[in-house]
């Protein structure tokens, strides 16, 4: 963590976070067993207008209720993000990702820990994750997430091909009660 820093995001932050999920996604979500293909997630309009200011609004108008860190590097530059939700009795980490040359050096766990301070320890925690991310599934079951029964309705985006990236969610209980 030595030459990176946590910082809130900004608006102007939002074009490279959506860069850093549409690289991942392209990257790692192509899936043969569900017919994702690389060709349909890189079809998603990523940048549309009305989405991107949904994301800048969400970075300055609650931070109370919803927040952005950005994982910048001695340069300057963006390599990874944190999204995190306090919902009416539980807190939701939205999305996390690191950019896949640094995976692997603790900048994840730095970003999480980050989100759980800011949850604090009352809150039971939850998230969705890709159900064949193993790598995700992994990370987040070192901080305590278990898998859960329930049933994701809600899978996310939907592609252009009418396809869904199925989803499961993760729990981790508070550590206080």
């Amino acid at each position: 963590m030595e030459n990176f820093r946590i910082e809130d995001a900004k608006p102007e932050d939002v074009y490279v976070i959506r860069t850093i999920v549409r690289d991942a996604w392209v990257s790692l979500y192509p899936n043969e067993e569900y017919g994702i293909t690389a060709e349909d997630l890189s079809a998603i309009d990523w940048y549309k207008p009305e989405g991107m200011e949904r994301r800048k609004r969400e970075i300055t108008e609650n931070p109370d209720k919803e927040h952005t860190w950005v994982l910048k590097d001695s340069e300057n530059k963006i390599v990874g993000f944190c999204k995190a939700d306090k919902l009416k009795n539980f807190g939701e980490i939205d999305a996390m990702y690191v950019i896949p040359e640094l995976k692997g050096r603790g900048l994840g766990k730095k970003l999480m820990e980050k989100a759980f301070e800011w949850f604090g320890p009352n809150l039971e925690v939850r998230l969705k994750v890709v159900k064949y991310n193993s790598r995700a599934i992994a990370f987040y079951k070192k901080f305590g997430f278990k898998e859960t029964t329930t049933k994701v309705l809600y899978q996310g985006t939907t592609l252009p091909s009418g396809k869904e990236i199925p989803r499961i969610e993760m729990v981790k209980q508070a550590t206080l009660a």
